[in-house]
């Protein structure tokens, strides 16, 4: 059996937040927290097999009951870390009366500078008055990075961003463009960036290692017929490490991949309302979470027992 870089290391990183629709637009009303208890069991399970959780949460599920309640069940759990998710729709100031919000500021990063600063800090201050410590880790909402971001994280104290999204374009949308953007962390202004993992695999490895490291030709070679075909043959695709969308073979393929390719640092995710049926696209049937579930916890245990991984909390990176 071949033997694993005992340095590779995993963060669970669930994106804590309020229930919607996600194709019904973003409204300041969406505020609705109805799965706290399956959350807090699914996350004492994901702990019992050996994992490590950062909640990052948003400012409706810290307002919330069920996310107080979830909050003070893990308060002092070493194997949690409560961070900052910032959904802009549900996170005061406000600066108008409008229920619903442009799709372009569902983005974090489009805001204002000042607007973006003021509602990471409501939400800063709010999550430190509730677990008892400073958040230090980010995860913008939609990975809505902006020019300004970095600037206002630094300002508040923040150590850590994760909210890159490697190989993904939202500008039809109006969002960032990471499609420049592998795997590796890197450190600007004294913020550490540590992308969520997603990779290009390919049955062909030259291809897997030529996109992985010049991920901006991943994007490009769908332009033509002619690139397209040949990444048809060679089933090129692109990947995220998460139960949602990807079964327990894709994962183990991905982080394979990406450990042949040096990656040390992986970031498992999903969002917190896929843990109870019928919240969102990936949880419709109960097959479904069974599955859901299943995978995330045998994923856990792999890469604990096969790649010899360790599991952090993002805080630890």
């Amino acid at each position: 059996m071949k033997e694993y870089n005992s340095m590779n290391q995993l963060s669970i990183v669930i994106h804590t937040e309020e229930e919607f629709n996600w194709n019904g637009g973003f409204f300041r009303s969406n505020n609705k927290v109805t799965h706290g208890r399956e959350l807090i069991e699914f996350c004492e399970e994901i702990i019992n097999v050996g994992g490590k959780v950062t909640l990052a949460m948003d400012y409706a599920f810290v307002n919330s009951e069920q996310g107080q309640q979830v909050i003070c069940h893990f308060k002092n759990n070493k194997a949690i870390e409560f961070a900052t998710h910032l959904h802009p729709w549900v996170n005061p100031p406000f600066i108008d009366d409008e229920n619903k919000i442009r799709e372009t500021n569902s983005y974090p990063g489009n805001l204002p500078e000042e607007e973006e600063f003021q509602k990471l800090k409501v939400l800063t201050d709010m999550i430190e008055d509730k677990v008892g410590y400073k958040p230090t880790t980010y995860l913008a909402g939609r990975y809505g990075i902006g020019a300004n971001t970095n600037k206002t994280l630094k300002e508040l104290g923040y150590k850590t961003d994760i909210s890159i999204s490697p190989f993904t374009d939202y500008s039809n949308q109006l969002g960032p463009n990471f499609n420049h953007r592998n795997n590796s962390v890197f450190i600007e202004n004294g913020i550490s960036n540590w992308p969520h993992t997603t990779g290009v695999v390919s049955k062909v490895s030259l291809l897997t290692k030529y996109f992985n490291a010049n991920p901006s030709y991943y994007a490009q070679s769908f332009q033509k017929l002619s690139t397209k075909i040949v990444n048809k043959l060679a089933r090129v695709r692109r990947q995220r490490l998460s139960p949602e969308g990807f079964n327990l073979s894709d994962m183990k393929k991905l982080t394979l991949s990406q450990i042949a390719l040096g990656q040390t640092d992986f970031i498992f995710s999903f969002h917190s309302p896929s843990v109870k049926l019928g919240l969102t696209p990936y949880v419709e049937v109960e097959k479904d979470l069974t599955q859901f579930k299943q995978n995330t916890l045998d994923y856990i245990q792999w890469f604990t027992e096969t790649v010899h991984g360790e599991h952090i909390l993002v805080k630890d990176h």
